[in-house]
């Protein structure tokens, strides 16, 4: 791009193009399979190379250039500043390539539609506000609309410090307003029954924290083995009776007398095991 733009500046200093076309073929790097083509070529002329040169650079056409500004937004991490020189320096290349393709924008046409793009593709809303009168000066220079740029950033980005600072000052303050007037609706609706359920709550969590201290395990309880006589006899360890009526032939599970017999000591516990 740089060598068309030395190209265009050398046509208006009135530079004869033959002159032109060799001072470009010069600059071209050695060795490039493009600076062999140009040296290879006769008469060459001085709008065939600007064709060349865009074609092997692949620089876009007027009408990709062009759909491109239609479609510009601002980036999430792009300052609007360097928003505003992408928007104008894309401007620019649509106004460059119109002179090399042949596809034509009007200035006027392309001008309108960077305008439009900038004030519509800003993301923050009061900057877009205060731009847009400005890109509809058509004789406010590229200079001048980067200067209002900067002072419209910065006089909202003070003014977006003090609302921020001013709003971390006023909430703790709301919030605690907030809490005294819930606290006084609750007394006012409730008034000593509200003191009331409130001291009741503390005691039965009082009274909780007392039982689940103090509570221990019961032990558990064990039955004796042997029968009754066994067992006052001392020979429990022996005995080979029945536990619940004290007689041979058969185990207490299988025992069919009544309770009122010479059974064992401790009613409706856990019967004994085989031996």
């Amino acid at each position: 791009m740089s060598l068309v733009h030395q190209i265009e500046g050398a046509v208006k200093k009135g530079y004869p193009d033959s002159e032109i076309v060799a001072a470009v073929i010069k600059a071209v790097t050695p060795g490039l399979q493009l600076r062999s083509y140009l040296e290879g070529r006769e008469e060459l002329e001085l709008k065939v190379l600007r064709r060349l040169l865009r074609a092997h650079f692949q620089e876009r056409g007027a009408t990709e250039l062009y759909q491109e500004l239609c479609g510009m937004a601002q980036g999430p991490k792009e300052s609007p500043q360097t928003f505003l020189l992408r928007a104008l320096a894309l401007r620019q290349k649509v106004l460059f390539a119109c002179k090399e393709c042949d596809v034509k924008y009007d200035k006027s046409l392309v001008e309108s539609m960077f305008a439009h793009s900038v004030s519509t593709g800003l993301l923050d809303s009061d900057i877009r506000g205060e731009m847009r009168p400005l890109l509809l000066q058509d004789k406010l220079l590229d200079e001048e609309l980067l200067e209002r740029m900067n002072k419209i950033v910065s006089r909202e980005t003070d003014r977006k410090k003090k609302t921020q600072t001013k709003s971390h000052l006023v909430a703790p303050v709301e919030a605690s307003r907030a809490k005294a007037v819930e606290e006084k609706d609750k007394k006012g609706a409730g008034g000593s029954l509200y003191d009331e359920v409130q001291s009741l709550k503390d005691q039965i969590n009082e009274i909780h924290q007392a039982l689940t201290s103090n509570t221990q395990p019961r032990p558990p309880r064990y039955r004796r083995r042997g029968c009754t006589m066994c067992q006052k006899n001392g020979d429990e360890e022996s005995c080979h009776h029945c536990y619940k009526c004290g007689k041979s032939g058969h185990f207490a599970r299988g025992c069919r007398q009544s309770e009122n017999g010479q059974g064992s000591l401790l009613r409706g516990e856990e019967k004994p095991t085989n031996m």
